[in-house]
C-alpha cells in the first residue's frame, strides 16, 4: 500500500469521525488500530500472519473483524479477540481497553522488549506506544517514541504527522505538535 494512499485513508477516518452518526467510535477506533499496522517499521519475525489483538473492548474487536485477512507486509492480518493476557506474546498490535488499563504493568512485564505495539484507550501513555481518546468530538492519538523504539518499533513520519503529540526519548512529558 503506497504511503499517499495510507493518507488519504487516514484522512478519510479523521473527517468522518466529525459526523459520529456516520461512523460509530468503536468502528472509528478500528480504522485508527489497522492504519497504525502499516504506519510502522516492523522487525521481521518468523510468523507468517500479523496479529491484531483487542483485550478489554468487545465492541473494537467486532469493529475489526471487517479487516480480518486483509494483509500488512505482505503477512494475512488475523483479529484476536483476547479473554485474558495468556496469548499476548503472539500479538503484533495490541488494543487495551479502558477496563483493563490496571493490567498495563503486568502486560508490559510480560512482553518485555518484544516488538508489539501497545495501544491503550485514554491509559497511560508512559506504559503503551500510543494511546486514543476523544478530544471535542474527534477520535486522536498520541505517540510515545520511547517506548515504540525500546521495542524495535519504528513510526513513519506519517504517523507522526497526524498525531495530537508525541513523547521522544529523554522526555517526561509527550508534546503537542504545532
Amino acid at each position: 500500500m503506497t504511503m499517499r494512499r495510507l493518507l488519504v485513508l487516514l484522512a478519510m477516518w479523521i473527517s468522518l469521525a466529525a459526523n459520529a452518526q456516520v461512523v460509530s467510535e468503536h468502528d472509528m477506533k478500528a480504522a485508527y488500530l489497522y492504519n497504525f499496522a502499516h504506519l510502522f517499521e516492523w522487525p521481521e519475525l518468523p510468523r507468517a500472519n500479523f496479529h491484531l489483538c483487542v483485550l478489554g473492548d468487545a465492541e473494537v474487536g467486532a469493529a475489526l473483524l471487517r479487516f480480518d485477512e486483509r494483509r500488512v507486509d505482505g503477512k494475512r492480518i488475523v483479529i484476536a479477540r483476547l479473554s485474558s493476557l495468556a496469548p499476548i506474546r503472539l500479538c503484533d498490535i495490541l488494543y487495551v481497553g479502558a477496563g483493563e488499563l490496571p493490567s498495563l504493568p503486568r502486560i508490559r512485564s510480560t512482553l518485555g522488549s518484544q516488538p508489539t505495539l501497545v495501544v491503550t484507550d485514554r491509559g497511560n501513555l508512559p506504559a503503551a506506544g500510543l494511546m486514543l481518546d476523544i478530544e471535542n468530538s474527534r477520535l486522536v492519538f498520541d505517540v510515545n517514541l520511547e517506548q515504540c523504539e525500546r521495542t524495535g518499533l519504528k513510526a513513519k513520519p506519517t504517523l507522526l504527522g497526524f498525531a495530537r503529540s508525541v513523547r521522544r526519548a529523554g522526555e517526561a512529558e509527550a508534546r503537542p505538535l504545532p
